[in-house]
C-alpha cells in the first residue's frame, strides 16, 4: 500500500461485520431491491450511497458476492461522477473490511489504497478524516501477519497515536471557537434543544455524535450554522468539510457542536435560559422522517427555526432512523411504545420547562407517525382542556395510512388551536411508500379520491408548488409563505388568500400555487404577512412595507396599495 507499507499489525483486530446500521437480514433486501427505485430520481451522490448500503447489508446478511456487486456498482459510479465526496471513502472502507473477513488481504489494501485517493481528492486534510481508514488498514495488516509478531506494533502505534494526538487538538479547536464570530457577515447560528433515542457513538464529531441504534432518551443542544445567503427552505450542504470550517460557513449548514446535559433539570434551566432571551416566547418542535440521520435532522430544525423567524427556541426530536434508503422497514419498526413514550415524556418536559407562549408541532414524513401516536397518548390524559395545549399542529406529507389518520383526528383535535395537513400528488416517496406498503394510501398523498379532510384539519394541497425534487419537503420551500402564514398570525385558509379553494370526493380543500396565488398575488401576500411580522403587536406594519418598497429594483414597489389593503384587512380582522 502507500500509505501504510511497513504497517502490519493493530492494537486490537476490528470486528469486520459490515456497517448496514444494525439492519440485519430480517429486513427482507429483496423486496426492497424489487421496487422501482427509479422514480425517485436519485443522483449520483445518492445512487452510491444508497450502493454502499446494499453492500453493507449484503455482507451483514453473508452475502459475499452481492455485497462485492453492490460495492462495485458504488465504484463504477464513483468513477462516472464529475466531482469525488469524502464520504464516499467509508463506504470503500467497509468494502475492505469485508474483503479482510473472506482472507482477501491484498484486494483490501487496493481498496484502502483507492479510499485514500478519494479522500485526497475531495481534499480532506482533518485527522479524523483519515482515523477509520487507518484503524481498518492497521485491522488488515494484524489479520494478515498475525497478532503474535507483537514487536511491529511498535510503529503501527506511533502512527496512530500522532493521528489521535491531531483529531484531539482539532476537536479542541472546534469546541473553544466562539460561534458567534463573524454571524453577522455571512451566517447565523441556532441552537436547537433536542431530545434523542439514538445512542451515542463515542465521537466528539458533531456529525457523528448520535448513531442510528436505539438508546434511552437522551437531551441535549446541537449548535447548527446557517448562511444567510440562500433559498428559503434550502438546505445547502455538503457530506464533508476538509480543511477550514471558516471557508464553508457562508456556503453551507454546519454542525458547530452538541452538547448533551447531565440531566431534566439542566435541560430544562438552559431552555428557560433561551426562552428568556425572547420576546414572542416561541417554541418550534419538529420531528423529522424516514432515512435522516441526526445531523439532517438539525439543519432541518435549524432552516426552520430561521427561515420562519422562530423568536424563542427551535426544538428537535430524533428518533433511531438508519438513515438510508434501505432502512425503511427498520425505521418503521422503531415507531414502538418505548420510543413512544420517551417522546410524549420530552414533549411534558417541553410544556413544562420551556415556559413558552405559543408552541407549534411539525411532523415530516414517518415522523408524523410519532406524532400521532404521542397526540393520542396526549388526547386520553387530557381529554377536556382548558385551552388548547399546542397552537398549531403541522402535518407535512404524513407517511400515515391515510384511513388510520382520518380516524385519530377527531380524538386530538382539541389539543391545539389549529391542524394542517399538507399533501401532494407529485409526492414520490410517498408513491414509494404506498407500494411498500401494500398499496394503502398515505395521509401525505393528495391523489384523488384523496386528500384527506377531516373536521377540524385544515388540508392544503401543495402539488402546484412541487415538481422539484422527491417533492416530499414542500412545506419547507415552495409553499413556505403559506407555512409563514399559519405561524405567525395564525390565519385561517379562508385568510390565506394566497390559496385556492378546491373541492375532492371528500369535500373542500386548499391548493397553493406559489406561481398565481389565489385571490392575492404572491408577492403580494408575501410582503404583507413579513410586514405584519416583523412589525410585532405594537409596530407600524405601514412603516416596513415604505422601506421595503423603496429599496432599488424591488418587485413590490408597483404593487404598494395592494400590500396596504391587504395589511388593512389583516389588521381589522385582528392579526
Amino acid at each position: 500500500m502507500k500509505m501504510f507499507a511497513g504497517v502490519c499489525a493493530s492494537l486490537a483486530v476490528l470486528a469486520f461485520q459490515g456497517t448496514a446500521m444494525g439492519q440485519g437480514c430480517e429486513l427482507e433486501p429483496e423486496r426492497v431491491e424489487a421496487l422501482d427505485l427509479s422514480e425517485l430520481e436519485l443522483d449520483v451522490s445518492e445512487q452510491v450511497a444508497l450502493y454502499f448500503d446494499l453492500g453493507g447489508w449484503r455482507s451483514d446478511c453473508g452475502d459475499t458476492e452481492g455485497a462485492r456487486a453492490a460495492y462495485a456498482q458504488a465504484r463504477t459510479l464513483i468513477a462516472m461522477a464529475d466531482s469525488v465526496e469524502g464520504a464516499w471513502a467509508h463506504g470503500l472502507v467497509n468494502e475492505a473490511r469485508l474483503e479482510t473477513s473472506q482472507g482477501r488481504f491484498d484486494r483490501a489494501r487496493e481498496i484502502l489504497d483507492e479510499a485514500y485517493a478519494v479522500l485526497e481528492e475531495a481534499g480532506a486534510v482533518r485527522a479524523r478524516d483519515f482515523l477509520y481508514l487507518m484503524e481498518t488498514a492497521l485491522a488488515v495488516e494484524a489479520a494478515a501477519s498475525g497478532a503474535s509478531e507483537a514487536h511491529s506494533l511498535e510503529g503501527a502505534q506511533a502512527e496512530l497515536a500522532v493521528l489521535r494526538a491531531r483529531i484531539a487538538r482539532e476537536d479542541e479547536e472546534a469546541l473553544t471557537r466562539d460561534p458567534e464570530a463573524g454571524a453577522d457577515a455571512d451566517h447565523v447560528i441556532v441552537p436547537v434543544f433536542y431530545g434523542t433515542n439514538r445512542v451515542r457513538t463515542g465521537s466528539e464529531d458533531p456529525n457523528a455524535y448520535y448513531g442510528v441504534t436505539a438508546a434511552p432518551l437522551d437531551l441535549g443542544v446541537v449548535t447548527v450554522s446557517v448562511p444567510r445567503n440562500r433559498e428559503a427552505g434550502s438546505i445547502p450542504r455538503r457530506r464533508d468539510y476538509p480543511g477550514d470550517l471558516d471557508q464553508y460557513r457562508a456556503d453551507y449548514f454546519i454542525l458547530e457542536r452538541v452538547e448533551p446535559f447531565a440531566d431534566d433539570y439542566a435541560f430544562t434551566s438552559a431552555l428557560g435560559e433561551a426562552m428568556d432571551a425572547s420576546e414572542r416566547r416561541e417554541l418550534l418542535v419538529f420531528i423529522h422522517g424516514f432515512n435522516s440521520d441526526f445531523r439532517g435532522a438539525a439543519e432541518r430544525a435549524a432552516q426552520l427555526a430561521v427561515d420562519l423567524e422562530i423568536d424563542g427556541v427551535p426544538a428537535l426530536y430524533s428518533w433511531p432512523s438508519r438513515a438510508s434508503l434501505l432502512g425503511y422497514f427498520a425505521d418503521g419498526r422503531e415507531v414502538n411504545d418505548a420510543n413512544i413514550r420517551d417522546l410524549v415524556d420530552y414533549l411534558y418536559l417541553l410544556m413544562n420547562g420551556a415556559n413558552a407562549d405559543r408552541i407549534h408541532l411539525v411532523a415530516h414524513s414517518m415522523g408524523n407517525r410519532f406524532l400521532a401516536r404521542a397526540l393520542e397518548q396526549l388526547g386520553e390524559s387530557y381529554p377536556n382542556p382548558p385551552e388548547p395545549l399546542f397552537d398549531q399542529v403541522v402535518w407535512a406529507s404524513p407517511d400515515v395510512d391515510a384511513r388510520e389518520f382520518m380516524h385519530l383526528l377527531p380524538r386530538i383535535d382539541h389539543l391545539a388551536s389549529g391542524m394542517t395537513l399538507y399533501a401532494s400528488s407529485r409526492d414520490r416517496a410517498l408513491l414509494l411508500s404506498r407500494r411498500i406498503n401494500g398499496g394503502n394510501p398515505r395521509a401525505g398523498d393528495s391523489s384523488p379520491p384523496y386528500p384527506v379532510v377531516v373536521a377540524g384539519l385544515s388540508t392544503v394541497d401543495t402539488t402546484a408548488a412541487g415538481g422539484r425534487g422527491l417533492g416530499h419537503s414542500d412545506y419547507a420551500g415552495p409553499a413556505m409563505d403559506d407555512f409563514r402564514a399559519l405561524i405567525w398570525l395564525s390565519l385561517s385558509p379562508d385568510e390565506r388568500c394566497i390559496l385556492h379553494t378546491n373541492t375532492g370526493e371528500m369535500g373542500q380543500f386548499y391548493a397553493v400555487d406559489p406561481e398565481t396565488g389565489g385571490n392575492c398575488e404572491p408577492d403580494v401576500f408575501k410582503y404583507s404577512i413579513t410586514a405584519l411580522r416583523r412589525s410585532g403587536e405594537d409596530g407600524e406594519p405601514m412603516e416596513i412595507l415604505q422601506s421595503a418598497a423603496a429599496l432599488p429594483g424591488t418587485a413590490i414597489a408597483g404593487r404598494l396599495e395592494d400590500v396596504r389593503q391587504l395589511i388593512t384587512r389583516l389588521m381589522a380582522e385582528g392579526r
